[in-house]
């Protein structure tokens, strides 16, 4: 077996074993300055609980002509560590506390300091790398993976950001992608920001690749290749620089074993995961009979996505349709037909700002000169206006992290025991919709209650479910709570499911786009190959 499989093996016992002591990368940082040479500062920040081991590392391979140096590291209480030079792993955790050094490899380097102690750590690390930038035939390149799969534990949140003082990264001059990850690469404010829109898995990185026009920078390594060749390695995810020399049965088992390891690593991770936003287990959330967080459907939604509970397409725009219904800002009526069409009551206005009224004013262009939103309007309308629809999209994502900060129902990137409460509750409330046949009937004769069931119901998937319940346990209030009756309210629920899949799918198909071209938008989770830097493994040993 080859080293590189041995390698793998070791990295994912090593992070298997110290899950059954609860370690936990909470967030990753990673700053990093271009400089006009080309070479960079990177300044990385872990916050991180230590479990087990006696140091943390970082692996950097594949680096070819960047040199690393001048390593610094210091802690939460200010300790500057000292520079050993070159790092002895096998030396105890009393002599590794409050030193760093490297550990230099036939492919690379390990960037090592003492853990310290067990328990939360917060470890800023900086260092200088050469030639990072590459002076290719037509555009200048940066191609780094940051941050390598099978870390120790899979990080909660990661974010890498890069910048040069008096250079504006925009789209007049720059392109760029992020691969690995599940999340977000954009220009902001002239700065590269790749950010992960939820846990990593075991497998996943964080690759940037960036062009820039030539005059911007003036780097001193170069490559006679065009930057073509290297996006389109990168985007079929192939790197041609497999040297293992493994027989297909030995590869096959080794993969085999890899897998199987690593299936049980997420399982086993992504458990500790709904524990840190639930304060529990998830079996053991029980009932809740009120809406959660405020009845903020926006919040709702984004939490309903950290456990991984969203329904398929975009729910939160079915369930804030039914709550402009209640409260007069939506009318629903039929044509001569007999089918349903959706009108804006004028008198009413529109909602207060935020994601209510960008949904509102979204419906109403798309509804035309007759401002009625007739079947198919809005799909028709959300596949030429992509970007509209993807920024409204984002705005859900941006208000709902806005407003858990601001309630103080997560602070920082953990949830507060308030938040883990309201956490419960948003699950314990969808329990409790789901098996709404169980109640006694005097526990639901509530119109303004009612509103809210559907509402959420909405935002569950399970709205035609809890019409019919409701329905069925008193018709009368059913037809006051919804001013329509039954099949034409199953009908509304429908087309609403038509308008959230056409917001889904206007957004995928604007962000794969703009992505492909290097304008930003979401990341590849797959790709990437050809990069500089990374490897496999890392975090505590």
């Amino acid at each position: 077996m080859s080293r590189k499989i041995v390698l793998c093996l070791a990295g994912i016992f090593t992070a298997l074993l110290s899950y059954a002591y609860s370690p936990a990368i909470r967030q990753i940082k990673v700053d990093v300055e271009l400089f006009d040479n080309g070479s960079a500062l990177v300044q990385e920040y872990w916050d991180v609980c230590v479990a087990s081991g006696t140091e943390w590392y970082l692996v950097r391979d594949n680096l070819g002509d960047i040199v690393i140096d001048n390593l610094q590291v210091s802690d939460e209480s200010g300790l500057q560590f000292r520079n050993v030079g070159e790092w002895d792993v096998d030396r105890s955790l009393e002599w590794k506390t409050g030193k760093c050094g490297i550990v230099h490899k036939r492919k690379g380097v390990e960037l090592c300091w003492g853990v310290g102690s067990m328990g939360d750590h917060k470890y800023k690390v900086s260092y200088t790398m050469s030639n990072v930038l590459k002076s290719l035939n037509d555009y200048d390149m940066l191609h780094i993976q940051f941050v390598s799969p099978g870390l120790s534990s899979a990080p909660q949140q990661v974010e890498v950001r890069l910048w040069s003082k008096g250079r504006s990264f925009d789209t007049s001059s720059c392109r760029a992608w992020g691969f690995g990850y599940e999340g977000r690469c954009d220009f902001v404010d002239g700065q590269m920001l790749l950010s992960s829109s939820g846990r990593f898995r075991s497998n996943s990185s964080v690759i940037a690749l960036m062009r820039f026009d030539k005059g911007m920078f003036h780097p001193v390594s170069q490559r006679d290749t065009d930057f073509q060749s290297v996006l389109d390695k990168a985007l079929e995810g192939s790197d041609g620089s497999d040297e293992d020399d493994l027989s297909p049965g030995a590869f096959l088992a080794a993969v085999l074993f890899l897998i199987a390891l690593l299936v049980i690593l997420a399982v086993l991770a992504h458990r500790a995961y709904i524990k840190s936003i639930l304060g529990c287990r998830e079996k053991e959330v029980n009932w809740h009979r009120d809406p959660p967080f405020n009845s903020d459907l926006v919040v709702s939604n984004h939490v309903l996505k950290l456990l991984g509970k969203s329904t398929k397409g975009s729910s939160l725009a079915s369930a804030l349709i039914l709550r402009m219904l209640y409260q007069g800002y939506l009318d629903v009526n039929k044509d001569k037909k007999g089918r349903i069409e959706i009108s804006f009551n004028e008198e009413k206005g529109v909602p207060e700002e935020g994601v209510c009224a960008s949904l509102y004013k979204m419906m109403l262009q798309a509804s035309g000169k007759d401002r009625i939103l007739q079947e198919k309007e809005f799909s028709r309308w959300s596949s030429s206006h992509g970007k509209q629809v993807s920024n409204w999209v984002k705005l859900c994502e941006d208000e709902a992290k806005g407003r858990l900060s601001e309630n103080r129902w997560q602070i920082g990137w953990k949830f507060s025991s308030k938040g883990q409460e309201e956490s419960r509750n948003l699950l314990g409330f969808s329990k409790f919709l789901n098996d709404f046949t169980l109640m006694k009937e005097k526990d639901t004769q509530e119109a303004t209650l009612w509103e809210e069931y559907l509402v959420f119901g909405a935002l569950f998937g399970i709205a035609d479910k809890v019409a019919k319940q409701l329905k069925d346990i008193n018709p009368e209030l059913f037809g006051e709570v919804v001013n329509c009756d039954y099949d034409t309210f199953t009908v509304l629920v429908i087309r609403s499911n038509m308008l959230s899949r056409a917001i889904l799918n206007s957004s995928a198909n604007y962000a794969a786009s703009q992505a492909g071209q290097g304008f930003g938008g979401s990341s590849s989770f797959g790709g990437g190959g050809g990069f500089s830097g990374g490897g496999f493994g890392g975090g505590s040993r």
